[in-house]
């Protein structure tokens, strides 16, 4: 869908009108987004919540900035920079943050000093409830809006109850218990709303996008590639029953539905859903919306549309290097590196490392510099305005991700034999040997589990694996014993603390 929302947004200067200033999700309200002169909307000082959500053309509009909310929603970046480079793949032992220089807050989160009043933490926040408020006006509104056929109203509305559901799904991943709000609100009813216990939201989201299927497509034309399709929808309840699946909710019967929708996916491969033949074919932009399964959209041109994360996490290369492209580089690999136990973890002859990590590069002054960093979402040859322009989408969910959950639960159900071929899929793209058919069902978790670090390092899954595996306290402690860091983390420190703005607003308890 980069030829509609992205370019909606970009081709309307003004998006969004911000009415009154208090919490995030009780104010931060859609109201308008200015258009081009033919469409002849009244002059934008004039639009009101009223008045804007009247046609099927604003609904779709509407709809976009929803979309949109995911990309570049702050000054940080996006949904891709803030929930799954910094909130989660920094937090693994994935990455190893060595500087604190300019009170970096990549460093505090690695090493677990992040507080409520971290800056990122407020970003988290906000960005996610920025997407929940843009949803809820037009979940609001979209009944009382003439369209000229009624499928397109429920597509519209489906994807919009998906999108709200996922903002709340990482929220709970992030904060554990947040408040939730379906519906508009004044400032003084937000801060009214006190945060809603796990099984409560649990139930809402996956409500939400099992009502959405129906009215979602299978497949989109060329102009509207990446909206959320039916896969999408099922790979995403797949993800959210799964990880209700473990800790800290450890619901028993949601293995069972985790099973049901990702078997869904799996049923529609090479209809709907595609499986790269090459893992490089999986992160080069020309191949955007054709394997993954739900993506956050990406497109450069000076649009402010483009990505933020590999400039993030790549160090500044000299123009001899082969994947030097001017405006490319934000911080240093002295500040933000891939740890050397992701690098151990890779078996010999892996295809997949080459493709995703570094461990040398030319630096400007021309000479080799030795350090660790990712390139899995830099391309060759790109010409950006800025360092913050990448075109490559990133991948949200993708079929592998899918695959693999899917060899999960067989294994948790004591059918290990029928999970191996799942994995060896995946390791034979890999350039891996199989695995066993007769592995025992401990021995398969390992396997998976370190298979699982390896597909998605550098896209923000494994924090979230280790946690709703309940093992993140023994890997981080023990990385942080090997690395001589001085601090040991409980389960209390899987959450992030509640930001202090709405603690103060709102009277939140904070987490422990």
């Amino acid at each position: 869908m980069k030829t509609t929302y992205n370019k909606i947004r970009s081709y309307f200067p003004v998006n969004f009108k911000i009415l009154g200033k208090a919490l995030i999700f009780g104010t931060v309200t859609l109201v308008a987004i200015s258009c081009e002169k033919d469409l002849m909307l009244e002059p934008e000082n004039n639009i009101t919540q009223t008045s804007f959500y009247t046609t099927e053309l604003q609904i779709q509009q509407a709809l976009s900035g929803v979309y949109s909310a995911m990309i570049n929603s702050s000054s940080r970046g996006g949904f891709d920079v803030n929930f799954y480079l910094l909130a989660s793949e920094v937090r693994s032992n994935n990455f190893n943050a060595i500087s604190q220089n300019g009170n970096r807050d990549y460093y505090a989160i690695n090493r677990f000093q992040d507080t409520s009043s971290t800056e990122e933490v407020e970003v988290l926040w906000e960005d996610a409830y920025q997407l929940i408020s843009y949803a809820n006006n037009i979940l609001a509104r979209i009944d009382a809006v003439p369209f000229n056929d009624p499928a397109v109203r429920e597509q519209y509305r489906s994807e919009t109850r998906f999108l709200r559901a996922y903002a709340y799904f990482e929220l709970m991943r992030n904060f554990g218990k947040v408040p939730l709000i379906d519906h508009p609100v004044s400032p003084e009813e937000a801060a009214t709303i006190q945060r809603t216990d796990l099984a409560t939201l649990y139930n809402f989201i996956t409500s939400e996008i099992e009502a959405s299927v129906a009215g979602l497509k299978n497949v989109y034309d060329t102009g509207n590639k990446g909206r959320v399709t039916k896969s999408a929808a099922h790979a995403m309840l797949g993800r959210m029953y799964l990880t209700g699946y473990g800790y800290p909710l450890n619901n028993s019967s949601y293995l069972q539905k985790a099973k049901e929708h990702l078997y869904a996916v799996i049923q529609v491969e090479g209809q709907y859903v595609t499986f790269a033949a090459n893992y490089a074919d999986l992160f080069k932009s020309v191949n955007d919306n054709k394997y993954h399964i739900f993506e956050i959209q990406h497109i450069s041109g000076g649009l402010s549309q483009g990505s933020y994360l590999p400039s993030y996490v790549s160090p500044t290369f000299g123009s001899a290097d082969p994947l030097y492209n001017a405006q490319g580089s934000l911080y240093s690999s002295a500040e933000l590196g891939v740890s050397q136990s992701l690098i151990n973890a890779y078996e010999p002859g892996d295809l997949r490392r080459p493709l995703t990590v570094k461990t040398q590069f030319i630096a400007q002054n021309g000479q080799p510099d030795n350090a660790n960093y990712f390139v899995k979402f830099r391309e060759q040859g790109i010409a950006l305005t800025n360092r913050y322009d990448w075109p490559i989408n990133f991948p949200v969910i993708r079929y592998e991700d899918v695959l693999l959950m899917y060899a999960e639960v067989l294994n948790n159900e004591g059918n290990t034999g029928g999970a191996v071929p799942y994995v060896n899929r995946i390791r034979q793209r890999a350039g891996l040997a199989p695995l066993s058919t007769s592995i025992s069902g401990s021995d398969f978790t390992i396997a998976l589990r370190k298979e699982r670090r390896i597909e998605f390092a550098g896209e923000g899954v494994y924090w979230h694996d280790l946690v709703r595996w309940n093992i993140a306290a023994d890997v981080i402690n023990q990385a942080a014993a090997d690395l001589n860091y001085n601090f040991t983390i409980t389960t209390k420190d899987y959450l992030y603390q509640i930001p202090l703005s709405q603690i103060q607003v709102a009277g939140y308890e904070q987490n422990p």
